[in-house]
């Protein structure tokens, strides 16, 4: 019996051309590798974003925190150093006090520095700022200090503005003029031999952005990590303000924010992104703080009751011994809580309050002690007055803003006020700072 032959297995029909589907299945493997590595790219991009902007706040932070304890301090050497000239008559320890007076001051505007880098607010109302317009006239100053460097060895470089129709932005000109700046010197430096400088407006119909790119020497990655930390540089000399950290700080007060792009020896690329809006932010008026004038000598008011509360022991010290020596009867604490418990036993006719107390902050023992005391004159100490809206401050009580580092002109204007009676009607740092 002859068994039944079993069917051979058909072979696979192929269509097309021979290795159609290899090539197929590569591009479609292709693309999405594509797709994967820029999904990576973004993330990547982003991830440093954040890295830079938590690097950055916490930098800040610590400005400001360095530049409180340094007014705490700088306002103690100027009070004592000004107390003993009211006394001092030989004239070579005039000459000595006033060099420390003036070396305080000088202190008293580097501390400015770093509160202006702290700063997470505008310091004054954002007003409609045409972007454009700041980019030409930076472009004109830049190419004029650039070639004016470059001209002794006989040559030069060249700056372009390429401008798109932009709409206005809220911004305060000057900050964002000094963000332009110092993106175009920092260019400008990059290139000793010359090269070219382009700025260019865009926008992406969200946000408005200024491009500042430059055919210099370009830089590591090493660098480029680095490159808006604080008093980072790689000019060996460090310069007067925080360069590009404060460029960064300003855009993002702006709400914005500010990207790099570079390789060595293939030039950089700094891009500024701000909001597309034409409303204004409002806000407190920006204080500009004149120079605790030296000590003038004229007599104080006598006889007031003051509450000192300051939790700096300099502070609360150079203060007790100011007041009293000038007949005035003085309580100082450390802190709100224990400077509130003084209501039960003092009726005061002033209280300086510092803004910044552990636990219960200035601005609340200020609405405590006028609630509790309304005839009291109540003067608060801080060197951050451009952080404060006035309403919410007069909201609180406060009377009168005593600004850091204090003069002993600037105490007596207060103290006699407050032992006159004179009710202050409103903060006003001009006269009282």
């Amino acid at each position: 019996m002859r068994g039944r032959r079993t069917a051979e297995p058909a072979e696979p029909r192929m269509t097309g051309e021979p290795g159609a589907m290899d090539s197929h299945d590569a591009e479609a493997r292709e693309a999405a590798l594509h797709e994967v590595r820029a999904r990576l790219e973004e993330l990547v991009t982003a991830h440093r974003q954040i890295v830079l902007r938590e690097r950055v706040s916490a930098f800040r932070e610590m400005a400001g925190e360095l530049a409180h304890d340094f007014n705490d301090t700088l306002s103690g050497l100027l009070a004592r150093a000004q107390i003993l000239l009211t006394n001092a008559q030989d004239p070579l320890m005039r000459r000595s006090l006033r060099m420390i007076e003036q070396v305080v001051l000088e202190g008293a505007s580097t501390v400015r520095r770093l509160q202006d880098f702290s700063r997470l607010g505008p310091a004054r109302a954002f007003e409609p700022v045409d972007l454009n317009q700041l980019v030409s006239e930076i472009a004109a100053a830049v190419r004029t200090r650039w070639n004016e460097r470059l001209a002794p060895r006989n040559i030069s470089g060249e700056v372009h503005a390429e401008t798109a129709p932009l709409p206005l932005v809220a911004g305060d000109a000057a900050e964002l003029r000094h963000v332009l700046a110092t993106l175009g010197d920092n260019a400008a430096d990059a290139m000793p031999d010359g090269g070219t400088l382009t700025f260019r407006t865009s926008t992406d119909g969200q946000r408005v952005c200024c491009h500042v790119a430059d055919t210099g020497v370009g830089m590591s990655v090493e660098v480029r990590q680095r490159i808006f930390d604080p008093f980072f540089t790689t000019k060996g000399e460090k310069g007067p303000d925080f360069g590009l950290a404060g460029a960064y700080a300003i855009v993002d007060r702006h709400g914005g924010e500010i990207t790099v792009e570079s390789e060595t020896g293939k030039g950089s690329t700094f891009t500024v992104w701000l909001p597309q809006t034409t409303e204004s932010i409002q806000i407190a008026p920006e204080t500009r703080v004149a120079t605790p004038p030296a000590s003038s000598a004229r007599p104080f008011a006598t006889g007031a009751q003051i509450l000192v509360i300051a939790d700096s022991e300099e502070v609360r010290e150079v203060l007790r011994d100011l007041l009293t020596r000038h007949g005035h009867a003085v309580v100082a604490r450390a802190d709100g809580d224990s400077g509130l418990a003084e209501l039960g036993t003092w009726r005061f006719d002033l209280a300086m309050v510092d803004l910044s107390l552990p636990g219960v902050s200035g601005l609340e023992v200020a609405q405590q002690l006028k609630l509790r005391s309304p005839g009291t004159t109540v003067a608060l100490m801080t060197g951050y007055f451009d952080r404060m809206r006035p309403d919410d401050v007069r909201a609180k009580g406060v009377d009168a803003i005593l600004k850091k580092p204090f003069s002993l002109d600037q105490v007596q204007s207060i103290v006699d006020k407050a032992a006159a009676r004179e009710r202050l009607s409103s903060p006003d740092p001009e006269a009282e700072v």
